[in-house]
């Protein structure tokens, strides 16, 4: 391992403290670093600083340090799948779900890190592909893609197929189509399963359906998601990836919904398993035992 990457939540003032540290603790072990570009400025980097890498790409790079909540890593995760680097997160948020330490755990971490004792999960993305008369739009997923409507309260009319068999002709307030990784972000709110992350299967959830027999269905990973909208003057739509990137979506446009051919991988340390996480960000299980009777 030779050169590290760094990216970090520019809003989060705690986020830029850490990034100072982790540039100093890394390049006190000998490795380079690199950073967006964007990022170099915010942070007052020097861009001819010894073992400092700045671009928009980031060549050479072995793994990434993110620095900030699901949000920054979700981010991160989409733009580095593409180059087969993994990630390491790093909890400056609220929930945190995603990351895989909290920043008090910082300086063990990179030492971990360091030391190449960690293993690397993969975990399984979205592509979505908007098409139409004149156009061609696709976005990448690491939670979920989301149609719905723009702006006011109304409901929008869709039909679902998959492989060409229909599984939902429906009003709803919308759809989510997410990924095992996604099962516990916005499907889960609309009352869609929890998924293990390593599973791989594709989550069709409907937002707030009319009907009372619309439900989640599990779909095989190598089978497409087709989405249409119903026409309908009133109703404006839009398609979102997991709530950063978007495109309208007109009743003249077919979305197409697939497992992408590259993949995200999260660096773990193994001090917590999906269920320990379940209980400490979720509350899940939430037991309540019973309380112990008095004899009589």
């Amino acid at each position: 391992m030779k050169r590290i990457g760094i990216m970090v939540h520019l809003g989060k003032p705690r986020a830029l403290e850490l990034a100072a540290k982790v540039r100093q603790i890394l390049m006190a072990s000998g490795l380079e670093i690199w950073v967006p570009e964007e990022a170099a400025r915010v942070l007052g980097w020097d861009p001819d600083g010894d073992g400092l890498c700045i671009g928009r790409e980031p060549r050479g790079v072995d793994a990434a340090v993110v620095l900030g909540g699901d949000g920054a890593l979700l981010h991160a995760a989409g733009f580095l799948a593409s180059y087969d680097i993994p990630i390491l997160g790093v909890n400056v948020g609220y929930l945190g779900f995603l990351t895989e330490v909290e920043a008090s755990e910082l300086e063990p971490t990179l030492e971990a890190l360091i030391g190449h004792q960690f293993e690397i999960e993969e975990r399984m993305l979205l592509e979505a592909v908007v098409e139409g008369e004149d156009k061609r739009e696709r976005f990448l997923a690491v939670n979920d893609i989301v149609i719905t409507r723009a702006a006011f309260a109304r409901m929008i009319h869709l039909k679902i197929d998959v492989e060409g068999t229909s599984i939902g002709d429906f009003a709803a307030d919308g759809l989510i189509v997410s990924t095992p990784t996604g099962s516990t972000a916005y499907s889960l709110s609309a009352g869609g399963p929890i998924v293990h992350p390593r599973l791989e299967t594709i989550l069709v959830t409907p937002i707030c359906p009319h009907s009372l027999a619309t439900r989640s269905i599990l779909v095989l990973p190598d089978e497409v998601v087709r989405v249409r909208v119903v026409p309908d003057r009133r109703s404006k739509v839009v398609l979102t990836a997991d709530g950063q990137a978007g495109a309208a979506v007109t009743p003249r446009d077919t979305v197409l919904v697939r497992k992408a051919d590259v993949s995200a991988k999260f660096i773990k340390l193994g001090r917590r398993n999906f269920y320990q996480v379940l209980a400490q960000r979720l509350n899940y299980p939430a037991l309540h035992p019973p309380a112990p009777q008095e004899d009589s």
